[in-house]
């Protein structure tokens, strides 16, 4: 039985970073264009056909990549404090979560306001009304490393007052198909009730949390703890992997639109499935969470099977996810402002940007790690 290792780096888990962090941008553009959700910079609103092709999109990305961003960086977690100490570990979570928080709170989130409101409002009011006179702070989508802060530093207490254990991996079975369903299924009916009354949508001032999400993000943070003490994720198979994206597929391609339509999308939007006490809420709150744990055992399987080794560009891409995801916010806007002027139909503007916005961003996040002292932050 193959053992998880904390010392050499899992390059499937690697390229993961890369397609999660790629998702995460183009899931930003797709709402800037055409998209339902909110951003910094919303273009324009799709209509049928074009808005089942972003809802399809945005609702699957929603569904899963944040929560297997929490899964993945919990997964490190118990090897990362064995090797640091209790101590060592702290400090260098506050680091690096810590100092890129301050850095989007306090600069980069006024940066792209005031590229918005200069370059495609056309305001006059210069940088320094943004930046200090009446600023625009904010945590934006570094909502995830605030959360991801909380998180581990919950962790790291719970360690300091519990009693040692045995902190490498054993041979722990993993769930049966049909126990992850019925957990996906509590915890999409738990969700549910949360949104009658916090729909999809709804934030925490001043933190920007999305409540009605965060059940799942919650359950998969401690999931990524067992799944590196039960030594789980090498025990997902290739055959498993592509089971499970089989399973998801027709949860995407077939089930969502009939749900959706037969839920009155096109006639009065997607207002029922967001929140409240009906129907569609519910058969919303559950397909998410049977694709967001089935999405995630999935690509675990298939890249473990499949994209389990790196050249030299994977590898620096890999490096720089983590930069990207901090600076990619002021650089989406950015490009909008750019292409303003570039008139044609929405959606294939979001298309004919997307690769634009990947280079982009993963330049200056290679970029960005290059500069003196990076590396220990980002």
């Amino acid at each position: 039985m193959k053992k998880a290792n904390p010392n050499p780096r899992i390059l499937f888990v690697d390229n993961l970073r890369i397609f999660l962090i790629s998702l995460v941008v183009l899931h930003h553009l797709a709402i800037t264009y055409g998209g339902p959700g909110s951003w910094f910079y919303n273009e324009s609103q799709a209509e049928f056909p074009e808005i089942l092709f972003y809802g399809i999109f945005l609702a699957t990305n929603q569904a899963f990549f944040m929560g297997m961003f929490f899964f993945i960086s919990a997964y490190f977690l118990v090897p990362s404090l064995v090797k640091k100490g209790l101590s060592k570990f702290a400090k260098d979570r506050l680091v690096r979560l810590g100092i890129p928080l301050l850095i989007f709170f306090f600069i980069l989130c006024p940066i792209t306001i005031f590229i918005r409101d200069r370059f495609i409002f056309g305001r006059t009011e210069s940088f320094w009304v943004y930046l200090i006179q009446d600023p625009e702070w904010g945590f934006g989508p570094m909502w995830f490393v605030e959360a991801l802060l909380l998180f581990t530093f919950g962790f790291v207490l719970y360690k300091l007052f519990s009693s040692p254990q045995k902190s490498t991996p054993k041979d722990g079975s993993f769930p049966r198909f049909w126990v992850i369903l019925l957990f996906a299924s509590i915890i999409g009916f738990a969700q549910f009730v949360i949104r009658i009354w916090l729909p999809v949508g709804w934030s925490m001032n001043f933190t920007a949390f999305q409540l009605p999400h965060f059940l799942q993000y919650i359950s998969l943070f401690i999931f990524g703890i067992v799944a590196y003490k039960e030594n789980w994720i090498f025990k997902i198979s290739s055959k498993m992997g592509w089971a499970w994206f089989s399973f998801v597929q027709a949860l995407i391609l077939v089930v969502f639109p009939v749900i959706f339509i037969m839920g009155g999308m096109l006639e009065d939007g997607i207002e029922l499935f967001m929140g409240g006490n009906h129907w569609q809420a519910l058969a919303y709150a559950l397909w998410e969470q049977l694709v967001g744990f089935g999405m995630v055992i999935a690509l675990l399987g298939i890249f473990q099977s499949k994209v389990n080794q790196q050249g030299s560009l994977a590898k620096k891409l890999s490096s720089s996810a983590y930069s990207v995801f901090v600076f990619h916010t002021p650089l989406l806007v950015l490009i909008s402002a750019i292409f303003l002027n570039f008139e044609i139909v929405q959606i294939w503007k979001f298309i004919v940007l997307a690769p634009v916005a990947l280079i982009v961003c993963f330049a200056m996040g290679y970029l960005i790690k290059r500069l003196p002292g990076a590396r220990k932050i980002f």
